[in-house]
């Protein structure tokens, strides 16, 4: 099996379609991920959510697999011991510690169901799956998943000839059998770019009305749930988080950087300028970087001195101490463990795409899921 690159599969029958609709394969343990996507259709079809939450591993049991794993080298034992200081990130694969995973199953449904889908007659066409980046915080769990990946579903509903994209990640492979299949989102689309121009337009859409209801415009949260069912666009608030008065970040600029470290290491740093009530008007920064020898971006924790100085900070790994003059961060990157300092330049990009910066803010979505 080939996971570097984008794997297509077309599950067809006599008259080029499958109906998925029917008993499970089985429980959790698939055999092939073909199985597992079926199994996904098949629970959304139901809408029966103990039988989607058994897709799921359980957290005692990749507690186990972590236990009982034998590092071939030292790389891997330094990596497998800082995956059992991190036990808690694997509690959000298992929805008995995760209960999100079976709200985003139900809110997807109801969703598809709110814009008209027929899901007694979806039939499915293809589903694309790609490689699924490491972050940080699982270090060492690619020994026990030695592939996961994430990507789309694509069905037709037969009613209506409506096609859909149904966005999934956490598709794992564990001790040779498949888990896991967190479900997304979805939306009436029947290619990848064609899903991702519509996630732009419905996340701006939610973007307006949660200021609205920031600023007073829109009456009650219900009617923002309301507004979000007829444009049929997805939002994951849940009452709790409204009696918390959730605040709606507002980004004012989102901004590209890319330079070195002592002008060897290549680095990229995408910073999000978000508004706040202070005098300045922007009071928070999100920030995330992704140095040349590692595959994906690493989250920051970003705050700022009197002095103007960007204090961003790797967890349990260096910091950041950078000025802002004009489009340039300068500055140094020292490390924790050793003291090791670079130097840092950085300069804005131009003419970066919205799309790129959309695909950007997805990664700090995902990361706070």
């Amino acid at each position: 099996m080939q996971i570097g690159l984008m794997r297509t599969f077309a599950i067809i029958c006599l008259s080029g379609w499958v109906v998925l609709f029917g008993t499970s394969v089985c429980n959790a343990q698939m055999k092939t991920d073909k199985d597992l996507v079926n199994e996904i259709i098949t629970n959304l079809q139901t809408g029966d959510d103990s039988m989607f939450g058994e897709q799921f591993p359980k957290f005692q049991f990749l507690q186990q697999l972590v236990y009982a794993y034998q590092p071939a080298d030292e790389y891997q034992g330094e990596r497998i011991y800082k995956l059992k200081g991190k036990f808690n990130e694997l509690k959000k694969f298992d929805p008995e510690f995760n209960p999100k995973l079976l709200g985003m199953f139900h809110f997807a449904r109801d969703k598809a169901s709110d814009s008209g889908m027929h899901w007694s007659d979806i039939l499915i066409a293809r589903y694309v799956l790609d490689k699924q980046f490491l972050p940080r915080e699982l270090i060492g769990f690619e020994y026990i998943a030695p592939i996961r990946l994430s990507g789309y579903i694509f069905v037709q509903d037969m009613l209506t000839r409506r096609k859909y994209c149904i966005a999934v990640r956490d598709i794992m492979l564990l001790e040779d059998k498949w888990y896991g299949g967190t479900v997304l989102n979805i939306l009436e689309a029947s290619t990848i770019p064609e899903y991702e121009e519509r996630l732009m337009q419905e996340e701006e859409e939610m973007r307006k009305l949660m200021i609205a209801k920031q600023n007073g415009t829109l009456d009650s949260i219900l009617a923002l749930k309301d507004s979000v069912r007829q444009s049929k666009i997805k939002v994951s608030m849940s009452d709790d988080e409204d009696k918390q008065n959730t605040i709606f970040k507002d980004v004012m600029d989102r901004k590209v950087y890319w330079g070195y470290f002592d002008n060897q290491l290549p680095v990229d740093l995408y910073v999000r300028f978000i508004k706040g009530a202070c005098p300045e008007t922007i009071c928070e920064w999100e920030a995330m970087y992704k140095l040349d020898d590692i595959d994906e971006y690493i989250i920051l924790d970003v705050t700022r001195n009197e002095d103007g100085t960007f204090i961003m900070t790797e967890e349990d790994v260096g910091v950041m101490e950078l000025k802002l003059e004009g489009n340039t961060f300068t500055g140094t990157w020292t490390s924790f463990s050793d003291k090791t300092e670079y130097e840092v330049y950085l300069k804005e990009k131009d003419g970066v795409k919205p799309k790129k910066l959309f695909k950007l803010d997805k990664i700090f979505e995902e990361s706070n899921f």
